[in-house]
Parts: structure tokens; C-alpha cells; sequence
């Protein structure tokens, strides 16, 4: 394994291992596929985006994200509607069963980052939660990640 000696290798690394526990999370939470969890909890953020914008944010494989939004749908948790502005494309929506199963999933996925949180010594929360600001910072500038969503 690479050294983890320089800042991006770090991040990388944070990055790497906190997605694998969350995945793991999510597995047991009520049996969706991580593709439809990612589904979830993007339509939690910006409810009423088109599938094209919602395979962009998440860049993620569009027949994946069709194939899940088809399950979703079927599920009843994930509306489909025409969009207004382009007859083409549709615009996905949490329904009520969406918007209570997407929150359940983001209340599981928070408790599990406070659950890592508190493995860290407490008088080093105030310096690490500064950092992480510091980076949420950083990547919103990221022009491939944008402001887009204002969730902290």
C-alpha cells in the first residue's frame, strides 16, 4: 500500500474508508442496492431533478441509475413525471413513502458517521470538524462538484 504521507493520499484514503463503511451501513438498512441508496438520498437533497441531472450529480453509469429509478418506481418510493421545460426528459420525485424511506437511510448513514465521529478522541472534535468544513469548502469550489446543494 501507497505511504499516506501527502494530503491528497489522505483525503483519498478518508475518502476510501468511510465509503466502504457506509456501504456496509446501508446494506442492512432495507435491503436497497447502494446505486438506489445514492438515488435516495440525492432526491432528499434536490427533490424534482431530471434523471440526466441526477446521473450527472451522482456520475454514475445511466443505465444503472435507470435500472434503479425503474426499481424505485416500481417500489412506489420515486415518482416519474414529465418535465416541463423538456417533453424528453422526465423529473424524478420522492413520494411520501420515498421522502420517509430516504430519511430513514440518512438518519442511518448519519448515526453511523457520529458513531465513527465519537471514536475520535473529543478534544480533537472542534479541530476536525473545522477541517471538515475547510474541505466541504474547498470541494464546493471543485467546478465538478459545485454548490449545488446547501445540506452541512
Amino acid at each position: 500500500m501507497q505511504a499516506l504521507d501527502s494530503s491528497g493520499s489522505l483525503v483519498r484514503e478518508v475518502s476510501r474508508l468511510f465509503v466502504r463503511s457506509q456501504r456496509a451501513q446501508t446494506a442492512c438498512v432495507d435491503g436497497a442496492s447502494n446505486v438506489q441508496c445514492h438515488v435516495l438520498t440525492e432526491l432528499l437533497r434536490v427533490d424534482g431533478i431530471t434523471q440526466q441531472a441526477l446521473v450527472e450529480r451522482l456520475s454514475l453509469d445511466k443505465a444503472w441509475i435507470s435500472r434503479a429509478v425503474e426499481s424505485l418506481v416500481s417500489d412506489g418510493v420515486v415518482s416519474k413525471l414529465p418535465n416541463e421545460q423538456d417533453k424528453r426528459s422526465v423529473q424524478l420525485s420522492l413520494t411520501p413513502l420515498g421522502r420517509v424511506r430516504a430519511e430513514k437511510l440518512e438518519n442511518a448513514l448519519n448515526a453511523h458517521a457520529a458513531q465513527v465521529f465519537n471514536l475520535i478522541p473529543e478534544d480533537k472534535h472542534a479541530q476536525l470538524a473545522e477541517s471538515l468544513h475547510i474541505l466541504i469548502d474547498a470541494l464546493r469550489q471543485n467546478p465538478f462538484v459545485g454548490n449545488s446543494d446547501s445540506t452541512n
